[in-house]
Order: C-alpha cells, then sequence, then structure tokens
C-alpha cells in the first residue's frame, strides 16, 4: 500500500430541523475531540466538517490520513468496523457510495 497522504470525503445529509443535531453529533464523536496530541485515531492527521453554503443541510466530512494503510487498519479494524458511526444517519446515499477515498494527485 502507498504511504502517500490521503484525503477521505464522506456525504452527509440532514433534515432541515437536524441541522443543530448534525454539527453537535460531530463535535461529540470521541476521535474528533482526540487530546492535547491530536486525534484519537493512529494515522488520522485531521478531520473537519464542511458545511455547503448553497446547499442548506448538506455536509462533507473530510478526513486527512497519514496513508491509505493507515485508514484501511481503522476502516477494517474492531474500533471501526464492530461501531457503527454517530454519523451513520446522516449519510447521504443518494448519490450512490456514500463516501470516497482521493490520493493526491498534484500538489503545490
Amino acid at each position: 500500500m502507498s504511504s502517500e497522504r490521503i484525503r477521505v470525503v464522506i456525504y452527509l445529509r440532514a433534515p432541515h430541523a437536524g441541522i443543530e443535531q448534525l454539527e453537535k453529533t460531530y463535535r461529540e464523536i470521541s476521535w474528533v475531540r482526540g487530546d492535547a496530541r491530536g486525534s484519537a485515531i493512529q494515522g488520522l492527521i485531521r478531520s473537519e466538517l464542511l458545511r455547503d453554503v448553497d446547499r442548506e443541510g448538506e455536509y462533507v466530512l473530510h478526513g486527512e490520513w497519514e496513508s491509505l494503510e493507515a485508514y484501511r487498519t481503522w476502516q477494517f479494524g474492531p474500533d471501526h468496523a464492530g461501531n457503527p458511526s454517530a454519523l451513520r444517519d446522516y449519510q447521504d446515499r443518494s448519490r450512490g457510495r456514500h463516501y470516497a477515498v482521493y490520493a493526491i494527485a498534484s500538489g503545490d
């Protein structure tokens, strides 16, 4: 597997009445909060919840990972595979796959 940094995006959608709850749920997730040293998940550099400014209720959860290997280790490991995400109810499956994994093709 490649050792290059990757980006993972998860497409989320909240009903109008659920926007505040989605944002609150994101802030309460332990791996988002982490600790003084950063993320609580090994290999996760940072995560951000991005709100679409033109389409109310649409969000992207963006994660930056040290490598594809680190992401896959977490993705298929017991800390994730056996524990449904608190954001699962907000995953936007209307576009087919609700997430995507990207390698950086070109940088500065």
